[in-house]
């Protein structure tokens, strides 16, 4: 059987805390916004799914503030806005009359969008996803997919992914969601068990030890299940995972 880079990436990653899909996906966003900053600033393409995305989504957007980041942000926000601009030249408030039913549907509906600004609203609304995510997205599909042709055989992830924390719940369910064998899903399925069985005996000993009465109890591995566990059924924190 064939290895690819994403093989020997998610070998890595079972090795280390956390959903390693969600790892390797905060990794892959970082090498993205890097290339982004530091290559693509002035690429006619980059600039132009950049202005269909209205820019990048709230979490890539704030990921783009580190260091020696300021003139590359700059220069791609300043042609993003400058679209948002052109986007409202000759925007009109476009008043319903008085007697129209769609105005007497308004004013029963106060949550209801209002139509004398839907053409500005229509254009002001991303014709694109932010491309960070799309990169993401890509990738994650591709982890998901190693992960599920290599779990079983010679070299197999399945002993390492026993050990390590397994996917979170959202992976899980995507990895669950492609599976088209048997054999596959029954390890995949008795590892996770595996996996967050363990988590949960690491939640009730932290919750044994937080009794006053075993204060005293020295931590283990479940000093910092509750963080886990947070990871376990949201997804880890993308943009900083734990050391």
């Amino acid at each position: 059987m064939s290895r690819t880079t994403s093989y020997y990436d998610l070998r890595d990653a079972l090795t280390q805390p956390d959903c390693p899909v969600c790892r390797l996906m905060a990794r892959d966003s970082e090498r993205y916004l890097d290339s982004l900053l530091w290559e693509s600033v002035n690429d006619p393409g980059v600039r132009h799914k950049l202005r269909e995305a209205q820019g990048l989504c709230h979490q890539h957007a704030w990921q783009l503030n580190r260091a020696g980041a300021s003139l590359g942000v700059a220069i791609l926000m300043h042609d993003v806005l400058g679209s948002v601009l052109g986007a409202m030249e000759s925007a009109r408030f476009q008043a319903l009359p008085a007697l129209s039913l769609r105005r007497a549907q308004e004013s029963l509906d106060r949550g209801q969008l209002a139509a004398a600004t839907a053409n500005l609203v229509g254009r002001l609304i991303a014709k694109a996803e932010c491309p960070a995510c799309i990169q993401a997205g890509q990738m994650e599909e591709i982890y998901l997919s190693t992960l599920n042709e290599h779990l079983l055989g010679e070299d197999g992830f399945l002993a390492a992914y026993e050990a390590s924390d397994g996917l979170c719940l959202p992976h899980f369910r995507q990895a669950l969601a492609s599976l088209r064998e048997e054999a596959v899903f029954q390890a995949l399925l008795t590892a996770q068990r595996t996996v967050w069985g363990r988590l949960v005996e690491h939640l009730g000993e932290f919750i044994r030890k937080n009794d006053t009465r075993f204060r005293g109890e020295p931590w283990g591995d479940e000093s910092d299940a509750w963080l886990r566990a947070l990871g376990t059924l949201t997804g880890a924190r993308r943009d900083a995972g734990r050391a």
